[in-house]
């Protein structure tokens, strides 16, 4: 799994100093448009183009903008058959209908590629659909030293991901060895000559023509209603690094009013914590999701997040069982990113970038270029890179609640509760949410209330709310993490019978996991017997007896 790695700058092969934003670099913000996104299918496979015909109704992209490849289907391709079938023709493509304008020639590079001399990049991304090879293999016979990879042998090879690759097609003569470096990195509104550089991939893939479709709907119906929910951050890796990385992330967000649940476990999350409403998840170093995101009946709310970095997170994306991209796209996030070989931790996208750009307004696909310090290497973003997670503001959400909530709007009213009190406003985050609970009662929304009145000393009132919770008779499946957190909390606050009800819906609820039941009965068997409930003790251990493995014999 990952190691520790200084970061080696280069630029299209030349060394070069880093990148950093600064008042000198930017120019006026230019926002991505449907009419610049060039989307591309592979013939070959039966799927390929109607996930981009898909795509493109969905975003009003024109039919013009689609290309058509004809190219193997398998998702390990050599070096000969990227520049042959895939680079080379969507390069000569790009030119001849205006996209990348250049000055033209017979002439191929040292790799086969086609020469050209760039002037000019009118497209805002590259979105390659299923069915367009992922990776591209190592080819020892091709491998060329450059001085990155002759200071570092870890990095003398070719292999790489296809999209990141194609990042290079308005960039001539470019080492396939190693990796050069991105110069949009760390560039919130980059200047024409640095935009121009770089052809922005996106892919629009995953385990099969369902889950894709979904993938782009889950980004559609969150950015039409704003991104709703709660932030969940996995830490607990052995790198300092990508520990720092989650540390901003969760301050970003806990910034923009999210509630938010931490894990500094070197587990993941288990299933004794709350897993509500992920509007944001954001974790590393597992091989595989464990606890609720492993689940297969967990679901995303619309428009999530979810990125794990983990040194082969996207080698298999097809598969919804294998490594991370596949089983998050099939749960139903809208974007996420990936690593298709080793890529070593500095050189994987930047979770604490990829929030920054996110929160300043960018699109997905934005992010992801902004938190990449290099390309030509293991990287892929996955998504609809047009998505913009915080196109509506928070007061529009707020507003449309009291109109016409959707399945996640508590959520919204509890992220506006979090930045009054972070004010000091206490008496009025409570009045805000208290208005709003009357009007759509939600169990969230009960649980952060209880909360606050428990800060405001007014503990009668915060057992009332957790009472009210507790006569819910058929909670969803997703809150049932919720009602634990609340049982716990009823417990600790002096509100055993209220908890012992909690309890009680969770265990009776036929869709509950058994690895939930499994983590939350022995706290309510133990309650149970503090507060002689002997009926409901004797109940819950018979409900826990099958579901613990008996140990072997001596």
């Amino acid at each position: 799994m990952f190691a520790a790695f200084g970061a080696a700058n280069m630029v299209f092969g030349q060394r070069a100093a880093p990148t950093q934003t600064s008042a000198s670099d930017t120019a006026p913000d230019a926002t991505p448009s449907p009419a610049r996104v060039v989307v591309v299918a592979n013939s070959r496979d039966p799927d390929s183009e109607p996930i981009a015909r898909y795509y493109m109704q969905k975003r009003g992209i024109p039919d013009k903008n689609l290309i058509i490849l004809d190219t193997p289907v398998e998702q390990d391709i050599t070096w000969g058959v990227f520049v042959d079938k895939i680079f080379n023709p969507l390069r000569f493509r790009l030119v001849k209908d205006g996209w990348l304008q250049a000055y033209t020639t017979d002439l191929k590079d040292s790799e086969g590629r086609l020469r050209y001399v760039f002037y000019g990049n009118k497209i805002d991304f590259l979105v390659v659909c299923y069915g367009i090879p992922i990776r591209i293999l190592n080819d020892p016979e091709r491998l060329k030293p450059t001085p990155l990879t002759l200071e570092h042998k870890e990095l003398d090879t070719n292999q790489a991901a296809v999209d990141s690759e194609l990042s290079l097609l308005a960039a001539p003569d470019t080492p396939t060895a190693g990796f050069v470096a991105n110069p949009l990195f760390n560039k919130l509104n980059p200047d024409d000559y640095i935009r121009t550089a770089v052809v922005k991939v996106a892919r629009l893939d995953g385990p099969g023509i369902t889950a894709v479709k979904g993938m782009i709907d889950s980004a559609l119906e969150g950015e039409a209603h704003g991104l709703q929910g709660r932030a969940y951050i996995d830490m607990g890796g052995p790198h300092e690094e990508g520990e720092n990385w989650l540390r901003s992330a969760s301050a970003s967000l806990r910034k923009l009013g999210f509630d938010l649940s931490e894990d500094h476990a070197t587990t993941l999350f288990t299933w004794h914590t709350r897993f509500d409403a992920s509007a944001f998840y954001y974790g590393w170093y597992a091989g595989q999701p464990s606890g609720p995101i492993s689940d297969p009946q967990f679901h995303f709310p619309p428009g999530a997040i979810a990125i794990h970095i983990h040194s082969f997170s996207g080698d298999n994306i097809r598969d919804p069982h294998a490594r991370w991209v596949g089983p998050l796209i099939v749960r139903g996030a809208a974007a996420t990113v990936g690593n298709v070989f080793e890529p070593y931790l500095s050189f994987t996208h930047h979770i604490d970038l990829f929030m920054d750009a996110l929160a300043a307004g960018k699109t997905t696909g934005e992010a992801a270029y902004y938190s990449l310090p290099e390309l030509s290497w293991m990287e892929i973003f996955v998504g609809d890179p047009l998505y913009r997670p915080f196109a509506v503001s928070l007061s529009e959400q707020t507003d449309h609640n009291a109109k016409a909530p959707t399945a996640y709007s508590a959520y919204a009213v509890i992220r506006q509760m979090n930045l009054l009190q972070e004010q000091g406003r206490l008496t009025d985050a409570l009045a805000f949410g208290q208005n709003q609970f009357d009007q759509h009662p939600d169990l969230a929304l009960a649980f952060s209330l209880a909360e606050l009145d428990d800060l405001l000393n007014q503990d009668d009132q915060a057992r009332q709310r957790l009472a009210w919770a507790a006569t819910i008779t058929e909670p969803p499946r997703d809150d049932l993490g919720l009602l634990g957190e609340m049982a716990r909390w009823a417990a600790d606050h002096d509100a055993r019978r209220t908890a012992l009800d909690l309890y009680a819906r969770i265990f009776a609820n036929p869709s509950a996991h058994p690895d939930l039941l499994k983590t939350l009965l022995p706290d309510a068997i133990s309650l149970a017997k503090d507060a002689s409930a002997d009926d409901l003790r004797a109940r819950w251990q018979k409900q826990l007896d099958p579901l613990i493995p008996p140990h072997p014999a001596p």
